[in-house]
């Protein structure tokens, strides 16, 4: 039995959590990692995928995709009835302060100098500029048009979803990797953070590679930035390579690096 069209279904699902986080996507996830068998695979890869997969449920079912919903349905609203005061009792207010709340509290579980705390601090500050948004469009505060209050919920929602998500497709990846591993598959893996900010790692082979980018330093022959690739095996570098300066591909690394 070929197990690569399973294994595609779940990586198709992963794609699809990164770039639209929702219930939906989750519930995708979830089947797709489901249906991987598991009779070939180590103990220890199956404890991982059944974690991976509680995980899943986990965040599917978290309080915060309920918020932000809320937040999104009074804003619209607000938007619609336009300025009012009191502000601190109005609805909008009180929906996208209560999400907020609960991104803070997100990243809570996590040190500061971790890749999810970061996920969360990032959905936070989204979320405080939320607030100070519809406070200002509220007190009919010229700087915040309906357009700007739009635009920054869009910000708002997508980091707040994806605050929730980021750690379960990380383990999800992981355990994707080890059961590709025990299929006896050519694995090339997912991007997953690193230890320091700017890095992130990969697993290619049998192989784990961190992946670092440094600032541009036209000195050293790098105008745009230079990527070093270190191989975990061996503690080598295997590549050490100058980024161009086209402005496409400067945007893709910059993509990358937030996505991490």
């Amino acid at each position: 039995m070929s197990h690569f069209p399973l294994v595609s279904a779940v990586h198709a699902a992963l794609r699809d959590v990164v770039t639209g986080p929702t219930t939906a996507t989750l519930d995708q996830l979830d089947k797709t990692l489901a249906d991987l068998p598991l009779i070939e695979v180590t103990d220890d890869t199956e404890r991982l995928v059944h974690l991976a997969l509680e995980m899943i449920g986990r965040a599917r079912d978290h309080e915060l995709f309920h918020a932000v919903q809320k937040a999104e349905t009074e804003v619209a609203a607000m938007l619609i009835d336009g300025p009012r005061t009191p502000v601190h009792s109005h609805s909008a207010m009180r929906a996208v302060t209560d999400a907020l709340g609960l991104c803070y509290a997100g990243g809570g579980d996590w040190n500061a100098d971790s890749a999810y705390y970061r996920a969360w601090d990032r959905a936070t500050a989204a979320g405080a500029d939320m607030v100070r948004t519809v406070s200002g469009f509220l007190y009919q505060d010229t700087e915040f048009p309906p357009s700007q209050v739009t635009q920054r919920l869009e910000v708002f929602a997508a980091a707040a979803r994806r605050a929730i998500t980021y750690h379960v497709r990380d383990v999800a990846r992981t355990a994707l990797t080890m059961t590709q591993l025990d299929y006896g598959l050519f694995v090339i893996g997912a991007r997953t953070p690193g230890r320091e900010r700017r890095t992130w790692l990969r697993f290619i082979g049998s192989d784990t590679y961190q992946f670092e980018t440094r600032p541009a330093d036209p000195s050293d022959g790098a105008p745009a930035a230079r990527l070093i690739v270190t191989s975990y095996k061996t503690g080598k570098r295997v590549h050490d390579l100058p980024l161009s300066t086209d402005p496409q591909r400067r945007r893709a690394v910059a993509d990358a690096l937030y996505l991490i």
